[in-house]
């Protein structure tokens, strides 16, 4: 009988030497997976940020918004003080604005709390029968004439009045509107004289221009006829006359704007017949004369001694100058006009042409000079906020009823923390030294699509105090305050970029696709996320 072996029983082990070698492949790769293993363990892999869980605690620290200083306190009572002597020194800060700069805005609406009355340039007589004409800025500086009501219902379309109704809370500005002959583009003197020679012309802007300020309900007229020539100075008064007359039997006041100095103009008659002179006491060198100081310290004080021998304190408001001229170089050619400047675009320029601002010690003005691309000279004269500075205190000693800034827009942005301070300290002084960057934006290039290149950032100055004249004898600027830099491009001749926002539209974005597909034009969708979800096709149809 045959010996039996066992069913799996393999003489030449064959099997086993396969399975052994199963076996210590598997076992080498077990070896390497522990130590990759231990590997991962020891050393720490840095995963991209955006796979990272978020870790951090959904809790995050409660910042209570900073409350706005609350407006300048009093502002109505100086307001009806104008032309009376108060009690105590209490003086009056008031601010000119206009509609054709975009920055005298601006201003307004980060400094109204600190202003008592605003005075807006709204009413212009250019006619020689006196009807009142307003200036529509906001659409290409159209003049129309129009009745007070009409002129009431364009003005309360601006932006400036767009902006008072949405103030929250409420504020509310004394405002006296400035009735001058200009017409948006330049001064109306001919027409000026013929009104002023006609006895009713006179009595139409009278009636029109209290009508006005009664139905805006306004505080008065502050009246501005430049240029008003030697001849017609007799029918100005006349005018002022029956005007001041007019507006205090309707309960309003009238300030009358002055030149400084000029003895063409009878102001002991003019402060009889107003509640206030403001005196214009800058434009010492002005902008078809050659260069030099726009308002020198001596001369503006010596401006204000003499009116104040004519004219009480109480009725003397005094006008404070902030902005620049630039007076191209002369040569032998006729002196060109300056160009006036803010004095945000004034220091760019000074930054721009790596220029150091210097401080005359005989006028108290700040100035420099510096080359064009052309390689002309242009020399530059300055009213900043330390002339501001020393002015206000000057007015201030001679008592009198309070200061008005020219203007809203172009001033030095750090006069705001030392313009409504009496009799100030070193404290209140070293305010000065920032100079925080102004509403002008810096502009290169041409196009309608903006790369900002630069932030804002503050300047700096120093300064010399002199206590003996309570005055400030020098200053320098260390660094120069810049606005947003921007590079405007995409400008092309005969070309336009063709955009469409908030779409898709079911109804109107296939129509626009159809005519821009027929005509072969390509354009820029800018899409809302909510619809872009609900119509995904049009998105399609954009994109293709």
């Amino acid at each position: 009988m045959k010996e039996r072996r066992p069913i799996f029983y393999d003489a030449e082990r064959v099997r086993w030497r396969r399975t052994r070698r199963a076996l210590e492949v598997t076992g080498a790769l077990l070896t390497v997976l522990l130590a990759y293993f231990f590997i991962t363990i020891a050393v720490s892999v840095e995963l991209p940020a955006g796979l990272l869980p978020d870790t951090k605690s959904g809790y995050h620290p409660f910042k209570p918004k900073k409350k706005s200083p609350p407006p300048r306190e009093g502002r109505h009572r100086r307001v009806n003080n104008i032309g009376t002597v108060p009690a105590s020194y209490d003086p009056l800060r008031a601010a000119f604005y206009v509609s054709w700069d975009p920055n005298s805005l601006a201003s307004l609406k980060k400094h109204y709390r600190e202003i008592d009355l605003l005075i807006p340039e709204q009413l212009h007589a250019v006619s020689p029968d006196g009807s009142l004409s307003f200036v529509d800025y906001e659409h290409g500086q159209n003049r129309i004439k129009a009745s007070p009501s009409e002129g009431v219902a364009l003005l309360k379309e601006d932006k400036l009045h767009q902006w008072l109704k949405i103030l929250n809370p409420p504020v509310e500005i004394p405002t006296m509107g400035l009735l001058n002959n200009y017409d948006g583009l330049q001064w109306r003197v001919d027409e000026m004289v013929k009104m002023l020679a006609n006895a009713d012309a006179r009595r139409n802007l009278v009636r029109d221009s209290i009508e006005f300020a009664k139905e805006f309900h306004e505080a008065g007229i502050v009246l501005d006829f430049e240029e008003v020539p030697d001849t017609s100075q007799s029918h100005f008064r006349q005018f002022v006359s029956e005007l001041g007359s007019a507006l205090h039997s309707a309960g309003l006041k009238l300030m009358v704007a002055l030149p400084a100095r000029d003895d063409a103009y009878d102001y002991p008659f003019v402060a009889k017949q107003c509640d206030a002179i403001v005196l214009m006491n800058y434009d010492e060198h002005w902008l078809t004369s050659t260069p030099g100081p726009i308002a020198s310290q001596d001369w503006y004080v010596e401006n204000l001694r003499q009116i104040l021998q004519e004219v009480p304190a109480g009725k003397i408001i005094a006008a404070v100058g902030s902005y620049a001229y630039d007076w191209p170089e002369v040569g032998k050619k006729p002196i060109e006009p300056a160009q006036s400047l803010t004095i945000q675009e004034a220091l760019l320029h000074a930054y721009e042409s790596e220029t150091q601002v210097e401080f005359d010690s005989t006028s108290l003005n700040p100035h420099y000079s510096y080359y064009d691309e052309h390689n002309h000279i242009h020399q530059v004269w300055m009213l900043d906020a330390v002339t501001a500075y020393n002015e206000l205190r000057a007015s201030e000693r001679l008592g009198v009823q309070g200061t008005a800034l020219w203007r809203l827009g172009s001033a030095d942005t750090s006069i705001w923390p030392v313009w409504d301070a009496t009799r100030p300290d070193d404290a209140v002084r070293q305010k000065l030294a920032d100079l925080p960057p102004g509403p002008d934006l810096i502009l290169d290039g041409n196009g309608d699509v903006w790369h900002f290149t630069d932030t804002p950032k503050s300047g700096r100055r120093t300064f010399t105090y002199d206590s003996a004249s309570d005055l400030i004898t020098a200053e320098k600027y260390e660094a120069y305050p810049l606005s947003y830099h921007i590079d405007e491009i995409g400008a092309a001749k005969l070309k336009m970029a063709l955009t469409f926002d908030d779409g898709p539209d079911p109804n109107w974005t296939p129509k626009v696709l159809d005519i821009l597909k027929e005509k072969n034009v390509l354009a820029t969708f800018f899409v809302i996320g909510w619809d872009a979800n609900k119509w995904p096709q049009l998105i399609r149809r954009e994109y293709a």
